[in-house]
């Protein structure tokens, strides 16, 4: 099948608690309805905004795959929207990587576009959002909120969500660490990081953070509420 020309989509970010349990919504289609991809996805917790610039990212991103030259973005955050319009600026630290990767993804296509839409005019990925949370154990809980604790500096508090058997093990290294050398990898973590998404294959928990221009993935295994073992990934991102 040949690459779509042009592709409307219609995103959702959601939020119980703002912040709390996140999520998205995608659908991308052809202008003639034909749905070409849609999907929810489970995020960290995090705040409504967050949740709704993610869900650009990851639409665009989507698009990209599909071979998409012109995208239409319409979404129910008449804010997102006006400052991605450029009317409104994009003031608040957490929120600017976020930006500036919706901007780096706009340079590869031809045109982007962002239009608000009422609610009941982006009820699918609407649904797809509220799906994907409803859809979050408390296994991705566990290893969410110890990422926060992390980059919030509570080293000891995430301390109590570690195992005591706990192993870490880094992509680079061979030999697996006890919870003193992770918490110690992790005293520094530096700004900016905010979790993009969550979910789980088998018995593993996949995590995925993101900065800037670097990344990591956890994947994760969780018993009893706690975190029994991490193995980390670290990227840079084109």
């Amino acid at each position: 099948m040949s690459a779509p020309e042009t592709v409307i989509v219609h995103t959702d970010g959601a939020s119980r608690g703002n912040p709390g349990p996140a999520s998205i919504g995608v659908v991308i289609a052809e202008p003639s309805g034909h749905v070409l991809r849609e999907f929810g996805e489970a995020l960290a917790p995090t705040t409504n905004n967050v949740a709704e610039y993610t869900a650009v990212i990851r639409a665009l991103e989507s698009a990209l795959e599909l071979g998409a030259r012109r995208v239409q973005v319409q979404m129910d955050s008449q804010l997102v929207v006006r400052q991605l319009n450029g009317s409104y600026r994009v003031k608040h630290p957490d929120m600017l990587p976020l930006y500036r990767r919706v901007l780096e993804l706009i340079q590869r296509f031809e045109e982007v576009t962002f239009a608000h839409v009422p609610r009941e005019q982006n009820t699918e990925a609407d649904r797809l959002a509220n799906a994907a949370l409803d859809r979050v154990p408390a296994e991705e809980s566990a290893v969410a909120r110890l990422f926060k604790l992390l980059v919030d500096g509570k080293a000891e508090e995430a301390r109590g969500l570690l195992s005591t058997e706990f192993e870490y093990r880094r992509a680079s290294d061979e030999d697996a660490g006890d919870a003193e050398v992770f918490l110690r990898a992790w005293r520094r973590p530096g700004a900016g990081w905010q979790p993009a998404s969550i979910r789980v294959t088998g018995p593993d928990i996949i995590f995925e953070a993101r900065r800037q221009k670097e990344a990591i993935l956890w994947i994760g295994r969780v018993g009893d509420g706690k975190v029994e073992s991490i193995t980390e990934y670290r990227d840079t991102i084109s």
